[in-house]
This record gives C-alpha cells, sequence and structure tokens, in this order.
C-alpha cells in the first residue's frame, strides 16, 4: 500500500493521502474531527514547508484495518513487513521491535521527504522499542 516504506516508517500527509487517492482537505476535515491515526510529535521533525503532519505507516494501516472492521496490531504490521520486505520471519514481538529499530538507524534520520531533529531521530527509535 506504500511502496518503499516498511511499516514502522513515517509518512507525510502528502504521501499519505495520494497512497490512498484522498483529497487533502477530506484528510484535514477527518483530522479535525479526530477520526485519524494520532500523527508523530512535532517536534521530532525539521520544520517543513507547509508544516505537513507525519504519521507512522503501522498507525495507519492499523486505523485502515479497524475502518473496515478488521482486528490489526502494530508489531503485526512489522513482522508481516520484515518478512516481505526483507525475507525475515519473526514471531517474537521484541525481536521485530528490535529489528525495525536496528533497520530504521540504518536508514537515517531523513525518509524520503521527511527529516528528523537528532533529538527526534533518538526519541523515535526510542519509541520503536517501548512495549
Amino acid at each position: 500500500m506504500f511502496p518503499g516504506l516498511f511499516a514502522w516508517s513515517p509518512i507525510s500527509t502528502s504521501a499519505l493521502t495520494a497512497a490512498l487517492n484522498l483529497d487533502r482537505g477530506l484528510w484535514a476535515t477527518w483530522r479535525s474531527r479526530r477520526l485519524t491515526p494520532a500523527p508523530m510529535p512535532e517536534a521530532w521533525f525539521r520544520r517543513a514547508p507547509g508544516a505537513p503532519l507525519v504519521y507512522r505507516v503501522d498507525q495507519v494501516l492499523v486505523w485502515l484495518a479497524a475502518r473496515r472492521g478488521e482486528q490489526l496490531d502494530a508489531p503485526t504490521t512489522w513482522r508481516l513487513s520484515l518478512l516481505r520486505d526483507l525475507d525475515t520471519d519473526v514471531s517474537d514481538p521484541k525481536e521485530a521491535r528490535e529489528l525495525a529499530a536496528m533497520y530504521a538507524r540504518a536508514a537515517g534520520p531523513v525518509v524520503g521527504d521527511i527529516r528528523f531533529t537528532a533529538a527526534g531521530f533518538t526519541a523515535y527509535l526510542a519509541s520503536m522499542l517501548e512495549a
């Protein structure tokens, strides 16, 4: 659904609405009504033109599944991403978190059009290891 991104990756509002084929205005309306997943903390990112919000792909996938009445959780999206994208079969959620954090650290603080601050990247990596 989000080509080139892992389940733990950040995704900008622009990329998100484009991938879902949604009007940005509709997304903004849903967000103002608190119908969207929560964005990642704005303080984690360098300022960008238009001040886009940034989401994590797994949270969007969980949100989409819930809208369809399906059950999905973030650790499952990470395990599926590891299997699909990196040919790594992991059943232990802790191991999946550690692998995802390792790959995120290796990818660095710039993901497409998203740029983390140094402190934000550290906080992002730490958040990935929380249970």
